[in-house]
């Protein structure tokens, strides 16, 4: 699939399934313990849709492993430009400072990859990574901030 059918699949993505990526299991030291706390919990973009966050992602623990959710707004979907999409995710790993997770997209039409890079402890970047386990071409990047 090229980069411009990706954007326009995550355009009108749909809920997304858990796609058992693996944790890190390697055991956490306190610090690292704490800047997972800290990672923890919701972010939205810079990036604005009718005065409200385009696209919002947050990271829970849930035992020993991170799930999540992530909403979009004004996104494209049949005949609407302004649909509200929703993805979950599970099993995301972290590795100091950085989450990575993946999506499944509807309809078996292949997985994304995504990063939440955490810069700051209110700043962040969220990228997707890859498409069907290939790395993307073009950057797909949002400013992200607590």
């Amino acid at each position: 699939m090229k980069h411009a059918a990706l954007f326009f699949i995550l355009s009108i993505t749909f809920a997304a399934r858990s796609t058992g990526t693996a944790v890190a299991t390697a055991t956490p030291s306190a610090a690292q313990a704490i800047e997972l706390e800290r990672a923890l919990g919701k972010w939205q973009s810079t990036e604005r849709f009718e005065g409200e966050p385009r696209i919002t992602v947050a990271f829970r623990s849930k035992g020993r492993s991170v799930e999540g959710w992530a909403l979009l707004l004004g996104q494209h979907r049949k005949t609407d430009d302004r649909a509200t999409l929703g993805l979950s995710f599970a099993e995301a790993a972290w590795d100091g400072q950085r989450f990575l997770f993946s999506t499944i997209l509807p309809e078996d039409e292949g997985t994304i990859g995504w990063e939440l890079h955490i810069a700051t402890p209110t700043t962040a970047v969220l990228t997707a990574l890859t498409e069907d386990g290939q790395p993307i071409q073009d950057e797909l990047k949002w400013e992200m901030k607590r």
